[in-house]
């Protein structure tokens, strides 16, 4: 049984759920996507598919689940995901985010090896990115360098599209990608890679100038890092968040879930648990534009690991 079955069982075990192929969770449960429905009820796991689909899915399914080259007929009321195409469903269904909550908390062992492989990838990629960025260039120009160098090294799709921001466009709720990089900007590069299934959120900044008070913020966040390099399981997620809050204040989240998975979440009343999987976000807000170094973490027991 591979890590998608355990976690199909898991869901199981909390309720009935259909997914269909789009579905953001779907590739943390089945190893393809040539079906219309995956069914879960029980000990009974079975992909629906078009008759039209069946080499595909042989070459591709990794899973023992059964195959029934048909509609289902589906009766009862079934769970879906807050990702389901809610206009295209024609059956009694709930939304099953609070079950989705509780089976995918944190990945199992063998997805955290993919997510550090990710993880590798993906430092890759950003170390092309710098070599290439150079004053002059207009920030949709930089964006598309980005995507092509993440796309190079294996990433297969994005959250969101990323977000290259200069100057004070970047201290805006949404920030554009817009306007042209010169001397005495600050770049922020905001990207959400995806591989597998599993994106990993990620954000950088580079200086176009030594400017004291840019630097001494880029400082705190690095000290901050240092520091939370200690912790580990067990910890309170709002003990958390006043260490990285030292930084600076700023009005968003200090730790928010990443690679698909639902907790950590500071500040809350949850613990850090061993294997969960976080993005620690903090922001520093200069009037120039913001300085914010996002990083992927995994909990251990007595520290964090630090992904991209």
């Amino acid at each position: 049984m591979n890590f998608r079955e355990m976690r199909a069982k898991l869901i199981a075990s909390y309720g009935k759920f259909v997914f269909f192929p789009d579905d953001y969770e779907i590739s943390k449960l089945v190893s393809t996507r040539a079906f219309s429905h995956l069914i879960i009820d029980g000990d009974d796991i079975v992909l629906y598919a078009p008759k039209l689909m069946e080499q595909q899915i042989e070459e591709e399914l990794e899973e023992g689940y059964d195959v029934v080259y048909e509609t289902p007929k589906i009766k009862g009321e079934y769970n879906v995901s807050p990702s389901a195409k809610l206009k295209n469903i024609n059956f009694k269904f709930r939304i099953g985010e609070d079950i989705l909550k509780k089976a995918l908390r944190k990945p199992f062992c063998e997805e955290l090896e993919l997510i550090r492989e990710e993880s590798k990838k993906i430092e890759v990629a950003l170390q092309r990115f710098w070599e290439h960025i150079e004053l002059g260039m207009a920030a949709k120009e930089i964006k598309a360098i980005l995507d092509c160098e993440l796309l190079k090294e294996g990433i297969e799709e994005f959250s969101y599209p990323s977000i290259i921001s200069i100057g004070k466009n970047s201290l805006h709720i949404y920030p554009s990608t817009d306007g042209v990089l010169e001397a005495g900007m600050i770049l922020y590069v905001d990207s959400s890679p995806s591989l597998n299934g599993y994106p990993l959120n990620f954000s950088r900044v580079i200086f176009t100038e030594e400017r004291k008070d840019w630097l001494d913020a880029l400082e705190r966040i690095n000290d901050m890092y240092s520091k939370i390099g200690r912790v580990g399981a067990g910890m309170p997620c709002d003990d958390l968040d006043k260490i990285i809050r030292k930084v600076g204040n700023f009005p968003h989240y200090s730790v928010v879930p990443s690679g698909g998975f639902y907790q950590p979440f500071a500040p809350e009343d949850c613990i850090l648990e061993e294997n969960m999987l976080g993005t620690i976000v903090p922001s520093v807000y200069m009037s120039e534009g913001i300085i914010r170094v996002k990083r992927n973490i995994i909990v251990q027991k007595s520290s964090l690991e630090f992904l991209v």
